[in-house]
């Protein structure tokens, strides 16, 4: 019972995780094109690479355990017209490894960096996660008898393509 505790316990932090993503990655694509920081928001920005530990990569390779199958077409996610419903590509400025801009907060940044560990994941056993086809991350989780998803996704092509996604690497429950 302990480990379905802890298993939804990791799940709420990720879904949690996912609502900041949406409202860091709007601020990121908003300073992609702002220009030069002022001398005030350097000095800031400086602070924080000094305040938090950047050189500790474990966060990074957390977000990558369980990594299964990427998301197909590169995270492009179309409608039924052709025209892009989410676009993960679009996001394709935040290189793992790269400095944060001098516009962006360092440690905004390398959430975004994490957040950019993109496909189907095993969080544990019985519950998988498809992140990075939409702004909030669908979770499946395998029961005796069927399928219980937690699907906060944004459009039915998204929540389809995750669960095409997943279909693809586990076996079929309704």
């Amino acid at each position: 019972m302990a480990k379905g505790i802890d298993a939804l316990k990791f799940t709420l932090v990720i879904v949690a995780c996912s609502v900041g993503l949406v409202l860091g990655l709007a601020v990121l694509a908003g300073a992609q094109q702002l220009g030069e920081a002022s001398d005030h928001t350097q000095k800031i920005q400086a602070g924080v690479l000094q305040q938090l530990p950047f050189a500790d990569q474990k966060d990074f390779a957390d977000a990558r355990k369980g990594f299964i199958a990427p998301l197909p077409d590169g995270g492009v996610i179309r409608g039924q017209d052709g025209q892009p419903v989410w676009d993960l590509s679009g996001f394709g400025f935040i290189k793992a490894g790269a400095a944060a801009p001098e516009t962006v907060n360092p440690s905004l940044w390398r959430q975004s960096q994490l957040q950019m560990a993109a496909g189907l994941f095993k969080v544990c056993d019985r519950v998988y996660q498809v992140r990075g086809a939409d702004a909030s991350n669908i979770t499946f989780i395998e029961g005796d008898t069927g399928l219980i998803v937690v699907d906060p996704l944004i459009s039915t092509e998204c929540a389809k393509t995750a669960l095409d996604l997943y279909y693809q690497h586990r076996p079929e429950k309704r």
